[in-house]
């Protein structure tokens, strides 16, 4: 007896490959919008070594300063934000006791 594949796997199959493409197509989008925000002057990697560091006045306009950016904002775990993206603006993310974890511009 021939065995049949399960419309199950075939299902199963097909979301593993539009997952795997959707996927793709947001990192492209992230590398280009970073690109986009190192031509506009914001360079969030000139900062990269504050991650750890605790969030504080002195440490957004120094991370501001160093990083190119016209604007800083400070995105806590539980902050709304807008989904506008500026290329002059840092993001700093930070954990709940206000510890850097990343940082971003856009």
């Amino acid at each position: 007896m021939p065995r049949t594949t399960s419309p199950l796997l075939l299902s199963l199959a097909a979301l593993a490959v539009v997952l795997a493409a959707c996927s793709a197509a947001r990192d492209t989008r992230s590398a280009d919008a970073d690109a986009n925000a190192a031509a506009a002057g914001c360079d969030a990697s000139k900062v990269d070594y504050l991650i750890g560091e605790n969030v504080s006045g002195y440490i957004e306009r120094k991370a501001m300063k160093e990083s190119g950016a016209e604007d800083v904002r400070v995105l806590k775990p539980d902050s709304v934000v807008t989904m506008d993206f500026n290329a002059k603006r840092l993001n700093i993310h930070t954990d709940p006791g206000k510890v850097i974890i990343k940082l971003a511009c856009g």
